[in-house]
């Protein structure tokens, strides 16, 4: 091939480029659009790693300007109610102190008052007759006794005061109503209470003028004579009973 040749044929294939041949452009460089691109992307890559370092840092920057000012101010807070604690815990003000003091002296003065002027309760040794003028129908027997109405032997824990039925029975001496009940045996009993440990039973009562609780005075009514059914076959009478520290005792020691 001679010179010539081979100068056009290079002139042809500067004319018509095959595929695997690149552009040029007239200034007789490759296009550089590949590498613009990348550089494009490079740039927004480090603005965005750029701003998220940034936001990162405030927020770590605001969390820690936040967690100090909380610390001073609970500190604060804690230091400043201190003293109101303290004023709270500390004895009162003398004038409350007086005021607390006089009072507490108050209910010991009272109590010594009422000690002074209450006296004791004297203990009952005598009693009064609960029916006027009665005399002893039946005396009291530890011994058993034959009974008409029941009609056998047994021992009399009382004295039978003789009375009309419907006569005033009394109390016979202060004391307090401990129970107002009906026993089968003995009818309608009040059970009067006194000091000495003594007790008085009044059995076979009708219109019963106490009840329970009562507060009685030596000679208050305490109802009428009745019946006592396990004595109804002897003359109408008052069963008057008498209890020394829970004992049966015979009441003709003790009335007057």
């Amino acid at each position: 091939m001679s010179s010539n040749e081979y100068q056009e044929n290079e002139e042809l294939e500067n004319e018509n480029p095959t595929e695997y041949t690149p552009k040029r452009n007239s200034t007789g460089k490759k296009p550089s659009s590949g590498k613009k691109g990348f550089y494009i992307a490079l740039a927004v890559c480090l603005v965005a790693v750029g701003v998220a370092g940034w936001t990162t840092y405030d927020s770590v920057h605001q969390y820690k300007k936040a967690s100090v000012n909380t610390i001073q101010t609970i500190t604060t807070g804690s230091e400043a109610q201190k003293p109101t604690q303290s004023a709270a815990s500390v004895a009162p003000a003398p004038a409350e102190s007086a005021k607390e003091s006089k009072a507490a002296s108050k209910p010991a003065s009272s109590a010594a008052a009422a000690k002074k002027t209450v006296p004791a309760a004297a203990v009952v040794s005598k009693l009064r007759l609960p029916v006027k003028d009665a005399a002893v129908q039946q005396a009291f027997s530890e011994t058993p006794l034959y009974s008409k109405t029941m009609r056998d032997w047994r021992a009399h824990t009382g004295v039978d005061l003789s009375a009309k039925k419907g006569a005033e029975v009394t109390a016979a001496a202060d004391g307090t109503v401990q129970s107002v009940t009906t026993i089968d045996s003995m009818g309608c009993t009040v059970q009067i209470s006194h000091s000495g440990s003594l007790e008085t039973w009044y059995c076979g009562l009708g219109n019963v003028a106490v009840k329970k609780g009562d507060v009685v005075k030596a000679g208050q009514k305490l109802g009428t004579v009745d019946t006592v059914p396990s004595e109804a076959a002897e003359n109408a009478h008052l069963h008057f009973a008498v209890q020394k520290n829970g004992a049966f005792v015979d009441p003709a020691a003790l009335l007057k």
